[in-house]
């Protein structure tokens, strides 16, 4: 079992944390879909509305620039997990939709993240998990609130 650095910030322990989750969720995803998928890519898929959502709403919601989000929303639209649709509400704007098989592919890396955190409960029990979760969704509030 490893030991926490005592020095090491939030900060740091959360985006090692996500880094380690994500990095099992790849591994995972690789196995069971084509090798098109990267961490980076989760992004379109995290802060993609269910009904659809501009480059640029998704891109300032991840902290990214919109060529960035651009390119990443290209590689999804190529590999058929999205595509870009005219947003009934202003018909000069486009929206990413998920497309069958993103759907498909969702349905895969949710069945993988409820598979990694059974493994999190083996390991931090299913009152720490409940603990972490609480504490983590406290934390959002908390900053939400500061901002």
């Amino acid at each position: 079992m490893s030991i926490v650095d005592p020095h090491a910030t939030l900060l740091k322990l959360l985006g090692q944390a996500t880094h380690a989750f994500e990095r099992e969720l790849n591994r995972e995803l690789q196995a069971a879909l084509r090798d098109d998928l990267r961490p980076a890519h989760y992004a379109v898929f995290r802060y993609l509305a269910p009904e659809g959502s501009r480059i640029s709403a998704m891109a300032q919601e991840a902290g990214m620039t919109q060529q960035s989000m651009g390119e990443l929303v290209a590689h999804m639209e190529r590999c058929g997990y999205v595509e870009r649709k005219v947003d009934p509400s202003d018909r000069r704007a486009r929206l990413v939709v998920v497309t069958r098989e993103g759907q498909a592919a969702l349905g895969v890396a949710a069945e993988r993240i409820t598979r990694i955190e059974r493994t999190l409960m083996a390991s931090l029990g299913e009152r720490g998990l409940d603990e972490l979760r609480e504490s983590l969704g406290r934390v959002r509030e908390a900053l939400s609130e500061e901002g």
